[in-house]
């Protein structure tokens, strides 16, 4: 099946000119216009969008949207369709995945029930790992390596970016790089104009002084790579129990430390991100234990962080009022994962205890308290999927339907809030929010085409939706019907 065929097929007529291939058009006249749809710009609706270049130069209604059709225009039909931001996941290690030569299956999401065994000695194994590296006095992001650009390598990216954005994915963060040859690689390939999604690299604490000497800082690249900053490392994860946490944990499963594993020292932490200000890169810091969040705010104002900032903490899955006043005072941007509720609701009230529970996953209350934030999978600990994690985020279940009615359901979010989690609010946090993450005239065309609509669809079947078209930068990345439907 053709692409071509394959969106006509799925209810979307194209015109003449073949997917894939740059149309021609007229001075003044678009590209290609999708017409006779839902249009949803991010914070309201309309029937057409129409792209020349990289950029849209119309939104609006059929009538008004397809003046700007000339001969060489590619008319798309959407017959209802949804169109989007295209989908931003500001937390991946999609990258480092790609580094380890994995196939495309690696990045297509699969559901699997839950084996507590399994998921048991898995744990253990993270946490015994966490043990280790603290032992040594280090932290998961102080390795550093910078291979020579292969063919392999590149190829291997150019394997990851392909099922990257047949699920409707524009951008990507890559949460702590630790090999700087894999930069090398992106900008060769964007250079060569081989990519298809947009690549905004946080290098690891460990790389930071290197790709320093390499002239790299926050905001250096082009359209398709971007430096956006660094990635620190401050405690250890909720499931093995290894987060920082300011009282013991409920339970000991493991024999671990009973509060949790603390990689950064308060002086080591307010000398790294001092480093990193004076050496111009943006700075986030994986921070899930309310110590943890506790040391990573200390060393944030010690540094004079302020909301012009745009600093980040990854994960914030324990915080208390006191701790949220703290980001909301100073700008400081919380990093949540919508899929991870869902998955940690296994153990999460065993590790914390019904009262502390109250502060833990609460994104719709960091929200409705005004705290910056923004949404990521955190692939490949979680499915890269935006549709899997935005159906987990709404209904607070599991694909297997645990628990009934949601894991402390009071925290669901409403679509629109949950869609703008992964693409208008992380092109804020990108510094982009100007020209990305909206449905804009001027913005760059960065679109997502959903036969459903995923604003009035049964929330419980948001997952399964079909995506049909892909657009980043105005170039059609991918076209025809793909659907990731949860089935054991």
């Amino acid at each position: 099946m053709t692409r071509r065929s394959a969106l006509v097929l799925t209810g979307a007529a194209a015109g003449t000119v073949a997917a894939g291939r740059p149309p021609g058009s007229a001075r003044g006249h678009a590209d290609l216009v999708l017409h006779s749809g839902v249009v949803w710009t991010g914070d309201g609706t309309a029937q057409a969008v129409a792209v020349k270049g990289k950029r849209i130069v119309a939104v609006g209604s059929d009538r008004k949207v397809l003046e700007h059709a000339g001969d060489g225009t590619r008319r798309v039909d959407l017959r209802g369709a949804f169109v989007g931001p295209g989908f931003r996941d500001q937390h991946t290690h999609l990258i480092q995945v790609a580094l380890g030569g994995a196939g495309p299956e690696a990045y297509r999401p699969v559901w699997k029930p839950y084996d507590e065994d399994e998921a048991f000695e898995a744990r253990r194994r993270t946490g015994q790992r966490h043990v280790d590296i603290h032992a040594r006095g280090e932290t998961p992001v102080d390795e550093c390596a910078h291979s020579p650009v292969t063919e392999k390598m590149k190829n291997d990216l150019l394997v990851m970016q392909e099922e990257v954005a047949r699920q409707g994915v524009s951008t990507v963060v890559e949460a702590g790089l630790r090999d700087l040859g894999a930069l090398d690689a992106l900008f060769q390939l964007a250079e060569e104009g081989r990519l298809k999604v947009r690549f905004l690299v946080r290098v690891a604490w460990g790389c930071m002084e290197e790709a320093a000497r390499m002239g790299l800082r926050t905001g250096v690249g082009n359209d398709w790579v971007k430096v956006l900053g660094v990635k620190l490392y401050s405690d250890g994860w909720l499931g093995p129990r290894t987060s920082a946490l300011r009282r013991p944990y409920s339970d000991d499963p493991y024999g671990f430390p009973r509060s949790g594993i603390l990689f950064l020292a308060q002086e080591r932490a307010d000398r790294d991100v001092a480093r990193a200000r004076e050496l111009g890169f943006n700075v986030t810091t994986h921070a899930i234990g309310d110590r943890g969040l506790k040391v990573t705010l200390n060393a944030y104002e010690h540094n004079g962080v302020s909301p012009r900032d745009r600093w980040a903490i990854e994960h914030v899955q324990v915080a208390e009022d006191d701790l949220l006043e703290r980001m909301i005072r100073r700008g400081v941007i919380a990093s949540i994962q919508l899929s991870f509720a869902t998955s940690d609701q296994r153990f999460a009230e065993d590790a914390l205890g019904r009262h502390r529970l109250r502060y833990a996953y609460r994104w719709r209350d960091m929200l409705r308290a005004r705290v910056p934030m923004v949404g990521g999978s955190d692939f490949s600990i979680e499915a890269l999927d935006p549709l899997w994690g935005l159906q987990r985020v709404v209904t607070r279940t599991e694909f297997d339907g645990t628990p009934p009615g949601g894991w402390l359901p009071d925290q669901r979010l409403d679509v629109p809030t949950a869609l703008r989690l992964v693409t208008s609010r992380p092109a804020f946090a990108s510094f982009e929010e100007r020209e990305r993450g909206t449905v804009k005239a001027g913005n760059y065309a960065d679109l997502v085409v959903i036969k459903e609509n995923p604003l009035t669809m049964a929330p419980e079947r948001i997952a399964g939706a079909t995506r049909l078209m892909t657009i980043t930068n105005g170039k059609i990345t991918s076209e025809g019907p793909v659907r990731y439907p949860p089935t054991a």
